[in-house]
């Protein structure tokens, strides 16, 4: 320390004026003799080693100064010995040692030797700063900290894991031998603290004992019921609560009823909304208050961001209690509906087909018993369209719908939606008119669904539009900036580029008032819905086409004028265009193999008379199918029940000669299922070639696949579509021959 010579130069000098020099230098300073006696001294040095004067002036040795220090707690005997050491250096370099001092002063004390032998001691004060580079070093330590807990609550879902980061820095930034984190569960005076997390030191343990800290820990394990404990006038308050002797407060919880308790704090972790969701508990061990920590503003920021945790937390609970209700509810009402269906449609197969049968037999009937018959079939048709249209939109909204995607004719579609519509527009006497894009035709879409938006479109156009109307079907190629000019009643985005097949259905209708526009495409809704309403229908229609445009990835649109009619659009996106004219090619399998001229006198005798075996459990049912085929030239055997067919199955009386040509199996029977029945024909020796078709009303998605799963070779959904019924008959008994044969 270069600086030291010229300063040694001249203290003695100016002895007799020390305030000239010594009292305007900024460290504290010391000179010794060679006896170490101190002989001149600052009043600096007074001040940072908290010494007297008048003693200093008595010119104490250096040693007798240090003992004093240690006696007095301000300096350590380590510090002592190190600086007497240095003093009694004689190497003539100078010597640089680092004070701490327990009253938190920081000092560099720089050691030179005299040129009489004495030593010049400068005290430096580095307290300021240290206290800036500690300042430092706790604020970085305070931003990592709040950043990983920032970062878990964004990256994590794990709760305990962002209480117990959050927790573990908690206590040992603030000194505590222990502390939890509650969350506050429950309304009212139901409501109770759950731990979410706690930690107690090992120190804590060790200096009181496991049992002590086992005791509390089954407290926290129990939660805090309300009412009990000083934690609920924070949670009421929603400000914290410092608590000096806990051991003697009346609102202690008794567990924590322990001398060994120091100074305890008590957070609120409020919600976005300032509702206290849970509490921090922390014991202070430091000499500092709680209240007084400079680590005030990290602690309440540490008990938002867990706020926000415990928050989404409840939140993520909530939404997962919604799904597994909402699956519940779409569940149930899946079982409701397959249910109904099976009730709904058995009945009406017999009206159906009762009525078929009888304008099949007219010969008998006059002319106003026919229509009586015919206005019993139409009502029943119309019957099964709404339950259709019920079922359609319940399998659409439960995601049981699978698009099968293909080529197709768009103006074939549109014309053979034109010709199914045309005999009720015309009882109206409206007029229906096609305009096609003939630069369009080939499209990929599921065409079963693109007919059944069509057919609802043009169904509602003629509901309301008066007679002598006009109703028109178009179809062009048009884009996503189109589309922005109708009213829509969804906020999806659109692609302003996308090319889309655009189907467009416009009446002279009644039109739709404004104030009801947001009614239409819900499902059960009806601009009408008054008692005195004059037109028919569910209010399904709409929302089935939606749906099923959105299933093409597409949307709907439509204007409207009260009193001048409506136009209604669906928009599809165009997967693929093809050139107009080309025509779709399938693969069809025609005709059968005649039987061969060897073939058995077995299998002549079941082509001769086949013989149709109905497992059904419905009498009306029974005799309707067994007429039908009568009709066409079958024997019918009838069974009645499961268990009946499963001895039928079994019987020694039942040979090759005696087989029916085919089963129409009904699936739900008494005893025994239908799909327990056909697993057991198809694993029968003698059964197992017997063609099988499954007839029931079970008509939900996927009871099809149930029933070719279990081994049927066909499926048919009642009400039977008789024309259907017999055709697969056909079929399968004529491959059945010809299996035979070969």
């Amino acid at each position: 320390m270069n600086s030291a010579s010229p300063l040694e130069q001249n203290l003695y000098s100016f002895q007799e004026q020390p305030a000239l020099i010594l009292e305007k230098v900024d460290d504290a300073i010391a000179l010794l003799d060679a006896e170490q006696h101190l002989v001149l001294f600052n009043q600096k040095l007074v001040r940072i080693l908290h010494l007297e004067s008048v003693w200093l002036k008595q010119s104490p040795r250096f040693s007798e100064i240090l003992a004093f220090l240690v006696e007095q707690n301000t300096w350590s005997s380590e510090q002592r010995d190190r600086a007497l050491q240095a003093c009694e250096h004689t190497s003539g370099e100078n010597q640089v040692i680092q004070i701490n001092q327990n009253d938190q002063i920081y000092l560099d004390l720089y050691i030179t030797s005299t040129s009489t032998g004495g030593k010049l001691l400068i005290f430096r004060d580095l307290t300021a700063q240290r206290r800036a580079q500690h300042d430092l070093a706790d604020e970085v330590r305070r931003l990592t900290f709040l950043l990983g807990l920032t970062e878990r609550l964004q990256t994590s879902d794990n709760l305990i894991q962002i209480g117990r980061f959050a927790l573990t820095y908690l206590v040992k930034a603030m000194g505590a031998a222990f502390g939890d984190v509650k969350v506050i569960g429950g309304k009212g005076s139901d409501r109770s603290a759950g731990k979410l997390t706690n930690l107690i030191s090992g120190q804590f343990i060790a200096t009181h004992g496991e049992s002590v800290a086992e005791t509390m820990q089954q407290r926290l394990d129990q939660g805090v019921a309300y009412g009990q404990g000083i934690l609920w006038q924070v949670v009421e308050t929603g400000q914290p609560c410092f608590v000096e002797d806990y051991a003697t407060h009346p609102n202690a919880v008794k567990e924590f009823r322990h001398p060994a308790i120091g100074q305890l704090g008590i957070f609120p972790i409020p919600s976005a909304d300032g509702t206290i969701i849970g509490v921090l508990t922390l014991e202070s061990r430091s000499l500092q208050k709680l209240q007084e920590a400079p680590q005030q503003d990290m602690l309440l920021a540490a008990c938002r961001t867990l706020g926000a945790a415990i928050e989404r937390a409840q939140s993520q609970e909530r939404l997962q209690r919604i799904n597994q209700d909402l699956e519940l509810a779409s569940r149930l009402k899946s079982e409701f509906l397959a249910s109904m269906s099976h009730e709904l449609r058995t009945p009406l197969n017999s009206i159906l087909g009762f009525s078929e049968l009888l304008l099949r037999q007219r010969e008998g009937l006059n002319s106003r018993k026919v229509g009586h018959v015919s206005l019993i079939h139409k009502s029943g048709q119309h019957l099964l369209h709404l339950i259709n249209d019920i079922l359609d939109l319940s399998k659409v909204e439960a995601g049981k719908v699978d698009l099968e995607l293909n080529t197709v004719s768009i103006q074939a579609l549109c014309r053979q939606c034109l010709q199914m519509i045309q005999p009720r527009a015309e009882r109206k006497r409206l007029a229906l008119s096609l305009e096609l894009d003939y630069q369009l035709d080939q499209v990929v879409i599921d065409e079963r669904r693109v007919r059944q938006i069509v057919i609802n479109l043009l169904s509602n156009a003629v509901k309301f539009t008066p007679e002598k109307g006009k109703v028109k079907l178009s179809v062009q190629v048009a884009y996503g900036n189109q589309l922005l000019q109708d009213t829509r009643p969804d906020e999806s985005p659109v692609n302003l580029s996308t090319p889309y097949l655009c189907i467009a259905v416009t009446d002279t209708g009644i039109g739709i008032e404004a104030e009801k526009k947001h009614l239409l495409f819900r499902p059960f809704q009806q601009i009408d819905a008054s008692l005195t309403r004059r037109h028919e229908g569910t209010g399904l229609g709409l929302a089935l086409t939606k749906r099923l445009a959105e299933l093409h990835g597409g949307t709907v649109s439509f204007v409207s004028q009260l009193g001048e009619g409506s136009t209604f659009r669906v928009w599809l996106p165009l997967n693929e265009l093809r050139e107009t004219g080309r025509s779709i090619t399938a693969s069809v399998a025609a005709g059968s193999p005649s039987p061969d001229q060897s073939t058995s006198s077995q299998a002549q005798d079941r082509v001769a008379q086949p013989c149709v075996l109905v497992v059904e459990d419905q009498p009306y049912n029974q005799s309707l199918i067994a007429e039908i085929l009568e009709m066409e030239g079958y024997a019918v055997n009838i069974i009645a029940d499961g268990q009946t067919m499963l001895e039928t199955l079994g019987s020694p009386l039942v040979t090759a000669r005696s087989l029916p040509v085919v089963v129409l199996m009904d699936i739900q029977l008494p005893n025994i299922d239908g799909f327990e029945l056909i697993r057991q024909l198809k694993t029968h020796p003698l059964w197992q070639s017997v063609p099988v078709i499954a007839v029931t009303a079970m008509a939900m998605a996927g009871d099809r696949d149930r029933c070719l799963a279990a081994g049927a070779d066909a499926y048919l959904s009642k009400p039977l579509n008789f024309n259907e019924l017999i055709q697969q008959i056909s079929k399968l008994s004529k491959s059945q021959t010809v299996s035979e044969s070969t």
